[in-house]
C-alpha cells in the first residue's frame, strides 16, 4: 500500500518526482494537431452509473485493471479523517470470494501477477493488478469481489489499525510532511482536513466495522467508480467483461465531495521550522497564493500551466532577474514555481534556497526571506504590465509546445497511463479535461496570463515560510526577536498537524 503523492502542474499535473510517464502505443503527433483524439481512451458507461475505459497497447502480453474512487482527503471530515486509508488497507483483507488475506494472495500468485497496489490520496483512491493478457477475465473478477463484496471482520480490523497507525506515525515524523502540513493546515483552516489522508490516531483507534460499511455505501458505489483496463486488450472485450462481472453492482448517487469550497488564503501565514535533518549552509524560503480549484476556475488552470514553463527556464528573464537581485539565492536550477492541479484548495507556489554565511553580514535570514517575497511580487508586476514585451511571443509558443509534449508523453505506456495519468484526470478533474488539454492550453494569451497574475499574485495575500536547519536556527542570534517582529511562527512535528491546533 502506498500514498498518493500529488500530481504537480509544471504543465501537466506531474508527479512530486515529475514521472508521469503513462500509456498507448501512439507516435508524437505533429504540433498544431490533434492528438487527443488520436489517444482517447474507448469509453463506455453502464447502465449502473459505472465508467470504463480501454487503452490498447498490444507491444506486450499484459493487461492492467485499476478501479478508482473519487474520495481520500478531500472527501473527510474532522470525525472520519483517516478512514479512507483505513478501508484501503481492508479492502486487501477478505471478500466474499476470498475468506481472507491468505486466499487473496493465492489469487495473485495464481493469475501470474506481476505488480499489484493500492494506494490513497488527497483526491482518490485506486487499486491495481497487472496480469497476463489471457489472465484478464480473472484480473476483472477479482476486483469486482473486492469492491461489490467487502467482508469487513471485526478481528481483522483491530490488527489492520496497528499497520495503518504504524505507517502514519513515519509520515507524521517526516520533515517533509511537517512542514507541508504546517503551511497547509494555516492556510486552509476551514477545512484543514482535506489536505491530509491521515487524520489523528484517535480516529483510526476508534474506527468501527459500522463505519466501514457506512463509508462504503457512500462512496465505494458505481457512480463513484471508474474500472480503467490497459494493455494487450480489446475495447469489445473489456467492456463485455466490465458487463458481466460489474453490471449488477449497486449503489446510490454518486457523493458531493470537496464541498463547500475552501476559502480565501488567510493573511497572515508564516512559519519557520527549524528542522534537525535539513541541509547546512542553505535554508529554503516558500511562498504560496491561493490557487485556482479545477473545477471551479477551470480556465485558470490552463493558464497556470503555461504561465509555469514561461517561468521555467534557469536562463530566463524571470529567474535571472532573481539571482540578480534576491538576496543570495543559491542557484537558477532551484528555483520554481509549481501549481498542483487540485479539484480542492489549490495552490501556487514559489520556493528556492538562500545561500547562509553569515547573518551578521547577509542580515538576519527572515528579513531576506521577506525581501524576497517583496522581489517576487514586484517582478510578478512587471510581467503582469506587458507579458508579450517580458517574454516573447516565442516563449509563449515554446511553452505551449512543451505542454503538448509532456501530455503527450503521458500515454505512452498503457500500465502507467491506466493507473497514473487517467485516474487522475478523471478523479480530480474529468477525462474530458485531459483529452482537451493541448487545446485549451493552446488557446492561453498573453492577455489571460496578464488577468492571471493580477487577480492570484499581485492582489491576494501570501503564505511565507522558511526551513532551515536547526543549528542555523539556534546560530542566528536575532533569531527570536525578527520572529516576533515580522509575525512568524515556530513550528514543529508537535504543531504542524491540523488536529494538533482544534
Amino acid at each position: 500500500m502506498k500514498r498518493i503523492i500529488p500530481k504537480r502542474g509544471l504543465g501537466l499535473a506531474m508527479a512530486a518526482a515529475l514521472a508521469l510517464a503513462a500509456a498507448g502505443p501512439l507516435a508524437a503527433a505533429p504540433r498544431g494537431a490533434a492528438p487527443e483524439k488520436a489517444r482517447a481512451p474507448a469509453h463506455k458507461v453502464l447502465s449502473n452509473g459505472l465508467e470504463v475505459f480501454v487503452v490498447e497497447n498490444r507491444a506486450v502480453p499484459l493487461a492492467t485493471v485499476c478501479v478508482v474512487f473519487r474520495g481520500g482527503a478531500s472527501a473527510q471530515t474532522p470525525e472520519n479523517a483517516g478512514l479512507f486509508h483505513l478501508y484501503e488497507h481492508m479492502l486487501f483483507t477478505a471478500n466474499g470470494k476470498y475468506p481472507n488475506q491468505a486466499a487473496f494472495t493465492a489469487a495473485l500468485n495464481k493469475m501470474g501477477v506481476s505488480s499489484w497496489n493500492g494506494a490513497t490520496g488527497s483526491e482518490y483512491i485506486n487499486y491495481y493488478i497487472t496480469v497476463p493478457s489471457d489472465k484478464l477475465e480473472d484480473g476483472v473478477e477479482f476486483w469486482s469481489w473486492a469492491v461489490k463484496k467487502p467482508v469487513f471482520d471485526a478481528a481483522k480490523l483491530e490488527s489492520e489499525k496497528d499497520v495503518v497507525i504504524n505507517e502514519i506515525r513515519g509520515y507524521h515524523a517526516d520533515p517533509d510532511q511537517i512542514m507541508e502540513n504546517a503551511l497547509e493546515s494555516r492556510m486552509f483552516p476551514a477545512h484543514p482536513w482535506r489536505k491530509n489522508i491521515d487524520g489523528p490516531e484517535e480516529n483510526i483507534r476508534k474506527a468501527t466495522v459500522a463505519q466501514l460499511e457506512a463509508m462504503r455505501a457512500a462512496y465505494y458505489i458505481p457512480k463513484n467508480t471508474a474500472l480503467l483496463v490497459g494493455g494487450d486488450v480489446s475495447p469489445e472485450r473489456a467492456f463485455a467483461l466490465a458487463e458481466k462481472w460489474f453490471g449488477d453492482w449497486r449503489g446510490g448517487a454518486a457523493p458531493a465531495i470537496a464541498e463547500p469550497a475552501q476559502g480565501p488564503l488567510p493573511a497572515g501565514v508564516r512559519l519557520v521550522y527549524a528542522d534537525p535533518e535539513y541541509y547546512e549552509g542553505v535554508a529554503q524560503a516558500q511562498f504560496r497564493w491561493r490557487g485556482p480549484d479545477v473545477m471551479r476556475q477551470t480556465k485558470d488552470t490552463y493558464v497556470a500551466d503555461v504561465l509555469l514553463y514561461l517561468l521555467s527556464s534557469p536562463v530566463g528573464r524571470f529567474k535571472s532577474a532573481l539571482m540578480e537581485k534576491g538576496p543570495g539565492l543559491y542557484d537558477p536550477e532551484y528555483i520554481s514555481f509549481n501549481y498542483p492541479t487540485a479539484r480542492d484548495g489549490g495552490a501556487l507556489s514559489f520556493s528556492t534556497f538562500l545561500v547562509l554565511e553569515d547573518p551578521k553580514k547577509d542580515g538576519p535570514t527572515l528579513d531576506r526571506v521577506k525581501a524576497l517575497g517583496d522581489l517576487v511580487v514586484e517582478e510578478f508586476a512587471l510581467i503582469a504590465k506587458d507579458p508579450a514585451a517580458y517574454f516573447g511571443a516565442a516563449e509563449l509558443d515554446k511553452a505551449k509546445g512543451k505542454l503538448v509534449d509532456l501530455n503527450l508523453l503521458s500515454t505512452e505506456v498503457a500500465s502507467s497511463y491506466v493507473t497514473d495519468t487517467l485516474t487522475f484526470w478523471w478523479a480530480v478533474a474529468t477525462t474530458d479535461y485531459f483529452l482537451g488539454y493541448e487545446k485549451n492550453c493552446r488557446a492561453v494569451s498573453f492577455a489571460d496570463i496578464k488577468e492571471f497574475i493580477g487577480r492570484y499574485l499581485l492582489s491576494a495575500p501570501r503564505s511565507e515560510a522558511l526551513r532551515l536547519s536547526g543549528a542555523a536556527f539556534d546560530a542566528e542570534e536575532a533569531m527570536a526577536e525578527r520572529m516576533k517582529t515580522l509575525g512568524f511562527e515556530a513550528v514543529d512535528q508537535a504543531a504542524a498537524f491540523w488536529w494538533q491546533r482544534r
